[in-house]
């Protein structure tokens, strides 16, 4: 079952694997623009509003995420049961 403590994004460039793992423990949070070797992370509140977005490369995109994840409130997903 998925603990569900508060997951939070590395402050510095995302790694593909990094942000798959976050990503899929919230359910607003998406990737686009997906080229392969970069993407746009993407942030959306509890309406399908965009509220943020940003490249994986950028120095700290880490940093912005969990500021916009922890003040809108974006749900997590629901736990999953693993066995």
């Amino acid at each position: 079952m998925r603990n569900h403590e508060v997951t939070t994004f590395p402050h510095k460039r995302l790694t593909r694997a990094e942000a798959e793992a976050i990503a899929a423990t919230y359910t607003n949070v998406t990737f686009e623009d997906d080229q392969g070797i970069h993407f746009r992370l993407v942030i959306h509140d509890t309406d399908g509003m965009l509220i943020w977005w940003d490249w994986d490369f950028v120095p700290e995109a880490g940093v912005m995420p969990n500021r916009y994840i922890a003040s809108y409130g974006i749900p997590m997903a629901p736990a999953t049961d693993d066995n």
